[in-house]
């Protein structure tokens, strides 16, 4: 596309989104798909096309349209598509970030906890973003190796049921935008770029699945799940968590108040309903015991304890419910009662933490102990 072209059509975006219009699915493609390229081949102006973008989408409120048509955009530029040669649905599930309160890390260690109760759990992630408690940051510190090539990653999902990777390189504009979040001056903008994690929640797929729990920190629970059933999910459980008040927001399924739970299904009806701890049997969490820690040592050290059965307070439970979502969407549970209970059993009997200590030695000995390893009882083969 030509320089002038491409410059006429990014101004009749913003001219439209300037008087608060919708884009069409196709403009919101077209230029989307132009700021990812301008991100990837690192132009200059890639950092005012961002904000300003997705700024005036904040702004606006983006529409369905505009979010599928980003999606699209998305999905063109991945370099990778995995094919997982399992026999039940593999869920991956995460959160858009932007909550109220920061967290410890929920969703690494309730992906294992699935995984270990029978689900195929797997959690794409990057270095943290706006908290201390970044998915990969947290499994690293852990043991985890989280850099794997396309192939080892489905090679651990095939084999031991789960994978914690560092996605980026899936979208050759990932590293541009992450240094543009770590920028002062972005982060002084990250109210108006909450559209951006929106696109992210609904079209970031680098293991190309179809069901997913997806946690937002907005009250768009009801758009997201739509814009996932027509980008061709299958499932999903799209979760606005609270406390005791709308005032605390985290974008996962919380202990501490309400939840508003937008599910796709499979005929793609999209249901809203709000659950409560006590409607799971789980008591009322505790916030002070939720705060992320102040390092990432410290925050994996919480994870380590909850899945080695040591902790049995809110934060185990917050992670146990998170858990139960994977596995309804996996299948191997009915419900979210049916889940915690199985949840709060596998850590309880110890396979939650035999299943992350699996992962930790197979991400860092596949090439050289392989699958013989685990397929040994943890011997050597002779």
């Amino acid at each position: 596309m030509k320089t002038t072209k491409k410059h006429e059509i990014m101004g009749e975006v913003f001219r439209k989104l300037s008087l608060n219009e919708n884009l069409t699915q196709q403009e919101a493609q077209t230029a989307a798909y132009r700021i990812f390229t301008a991100l990837s081949n690192g132009e200059q102006d890639n950092f005012v096309l961002t904000t300003a973008f997705f700024g005036a989408l904040t702004i606006k409120n983006p529409c369905i349209e505009e979010l599928i048509g980003t999606a699209k955009a998305m999905e063109q530029t991945k370099t990778v598509d995995f094919q997982f040669k399992v026999n039940k649905p593999v869920v991956t599930a995460g959160g858009t970030g932007g909550d109220t309160l920061h967290t410890i890390n929920i969703t690494t260690p309730a992906i294992i906890t699935a995984a270990s109760a029978g689900a195929y759990a797997v959690k794409s992630g990057s270095k943290s973003f706006s908290s201390k408690t970044g998915c990969i940051d947290v499994v690293e510190a852990l043991g985890v190796r989280v850099h794997l090539s396309p192939s080892e990653v489905e090679e651990c999902v095939n084999r031991i049921g789960t994978v914690i990777w560092a996605s980026e390189g899936v979208y050759p504009w990932m590293h541009a935008l992450i240094g543009v979040g770590l920028r002062s001056s972005t982060k002084q903008l990250l109210p108006l770029l909450y559209s951006l994690r929106l696109v992210i929640a609904t079209a970031l797929n680098p293991f190309s699945l179809k069901r997913q729990v997806r946690g937002v920190s907005e009250p768009f629970t009801e758009l997201v799940a739509n814009v996932l059933g027509a980008c061709g999910y299958e499932r999903a459980f799209v979760v606005l968590g609270y406390g005791e008040t709308e005032r605390v927001r985290i974008d996962e399924f919380s202990t501490l108040g309400r939840n508003v739970v937008s599910e796709l299904k499979t005929n793609g009806d999209v249901e809203t309903f709000d659950v409560y701890p006590e409607d799971v049997g789980v008591k009322r969490g505790k916030l002070s015991e939720l705060v992320a820690k102040k390092s990432h040592k410290a925050n994996a050290e919480v994870v380590k304890r909850v899945l080695s059965g040591k902790d049995v307070g809110s934060c185990r439970d917050i992670i146990l419910l998170n858990a139960a979502s994977i596995l309804v969407l996996a299948e191997v549970c009915r419900d979210l009662c049916d889940g915690y209970e199985l949840a709060k059993q596998v850590v309880a009997d110890g396979r939650a933490f035999a299943k992350f200590e699996q992962l930790a030695q197979f991400s860092n000995n596949n090439q050289c102990k392989g699958l013989s390893y685990f397929e040994n009882g943890g011997k050597e083969s002779v």
